[in-house]
């Protein structure tokens, strides 16, 4: 087949040689730069070439989640994987290797602006262990994109809620260390997603989401993780409950980026379609963030501040040591020292360091506040790139609370306060 395509150019070009002979000035310089398009074509076929796709987020979404908006018309199919070990420093935990994550995306462009997008991820190897065999199969999001114009765009199906830095944008090879930042999985609850409408777009220097969605389980908060076991994630959702998230980013300058978001919804006790009980758990959850970001070559700055709150009916303000306000915040920096090292290399090495701060018990509705939800984490490492989309991460995490409690497991001890050494690899495709 590349030899008959192959032959077709080379017909092609003489053809246009020949006609060249007896064609004006104008019509010369229109063959000529057709014929310089057809060589290079001939020059790909002869080395075997095939066009890289592009890899650049869209709207928030990660590099290989928006493979499909680059295409185009047709199918898509991109990806990406992680593997993780954690060694605790303690006797008293067991080391941990586990498939973190892979991850299918399957896009359809039907034409210019309608786009279908979903994700298919596989956790813990499809399973959450060897002895239950839970299923951890999840569609993260699935969803129809109509692109109306630059400055407005409505996508509607199973969304990721547009807040923060990783909850979109968390494929392994965009963000540094093996695992994600804690205040963007206890306070913000990464991975959370969604069903609803939202809109989005550009207008000049800013770009905004604002989206309609479905709420939370009131029943499934906890002292430890806050509201995060109250996400639905797409399944029998109980839609009485809903929730309106806004975000804007403002790129101030070329590299900086400044950015917020507010979400306010409703929680709800129970599945849809299950009866209701006078007596069931409600909330109105408020959750809100800034961030800014700053690259410039090979200097990467970032910082995200969240702050939360629970108002809630009288069966949810008497749960023990719930969090009735919550906060958080971390700062990191990296710098990719490989252009020193080796100027004219697509890799990367580039060591990070990031600190947290959060507590998911700042005020409670009742009981006492635990200290050991007040937590600080400090990480440093490293993250090699052979191929822009390969990564290999090594990090040591030093963990601490407010608790007086020793580090370990069991009575009066504190597990927050294990340190931890990390390797992972990742990929996207």
């Amino acid at each position: 087949m590349r030899v008959l395509k192959g032959f077709g150019l080379l017909t092609t070009i003489f053809v246009m040689l020949f006609t060249t002979a007896f064609a004006d000035d104008a019509k010369i310089e229109e063959m000529q730069k057709q014929i310089q398009i057809l060589t290079e074509e001939m020059e790909k076929l002869k080395l075997g070439a095939v066009a890289e796709p592009k890899y650049e987020g869209f709207m928030g979404l990660g590099p290989a989640a928006s493979k499909v908006y680059s295409i185009g018309k047709g199918f898509s199919i991109g990806g990406y994987g992680e593997v993780v070990y954690q060694n605790y420093r303690h006797s008293s935990k067991k080391d941990l290797a586990d498939a973190y994550r892979f991850v299918l995306y399957g896009g359809y462009k039907f034409n210019d602006w309608i786009i279908m997008n979903t994700e298919l991820e596989f956790e813990h190897a499809g399973f959450d262990a060897i002895d239950d065999k839970k299923s951890e199969t999840y569609v993260e999001f699935s969803y129809l994109d109509f692109l109306l114009s630059k400055s407005f765009n409505v996508r509607t199906g199973l969304l990721l809620v547009p807040i923060g830095f990783i909850n979109e944008y968390h494929e392994p090879t965009v963000y540094h260390g093996a695992l994600r930042p804690e205040v963007e999985t206890n306070i913000i609850p990464t991975t959370w997603r969604d069903i609803g409408v939202m809109a989005h777009g550009e207008l000049g220097p800013v770009k905004y989401d604002a989206a309609l969605l479905n709420g939370l389980r009131a029943d499934k908060f906890s002292q430890s993780t806050w509201i995060r076991g109250g996400r639905q994630q797409g399944s029998k959702v109980n839609a009485d409950a809903w929730a309106l998230v806004a975000r804007v980013n403002y790129e101030l300058i070329e590299g900086l980026r400044l950015g917020g978001t507010y979400y306010f919804g409703a929680a709800d006790e129970k599945k849809g379609g299950e009866q209701d009980s006078s007596t069931h758990k409600e909330a109105d959850v408020k959750l809100w963030e800034i961030h800014a970001q700053y690259q410039f070559k090979g200097l990467h700055l970032r910082g995200l501040y969240a702050s939360g709150s629970l108002d809630g009916n009288s069966a949810l303000e008497s749960t023990s040591g719930l969090g009735k306000d919550v906060e958080g915040w971390y700062v990191e920096t990296a710098y990719d020292i490989m252009p020193h090292i080796k100027p004219t290399s697509n890799m990367s090495l580039t060591p990070f360091v990031r600190y947290e701060e959060y507590d998911t018990n700042k005020e409670i509705f009742t009981g006492s506040k635990n200290p050991i939800y007040d937590r600080n984490v400090i990480t440093a490492g490293l993250g090699f790139k052979p191929h822009p989309n390969v990564v290999v991460k090594a990090d040591y995490q030093w963990k601490d609370t407010a608790s007086s409690l020793q580090e370990g497991k069991g009575t009066n001890l504190d597990e927050n306060k294990i340190d931890q050494f990390n390797i992972g690899m990742g990929f996207i495709f």
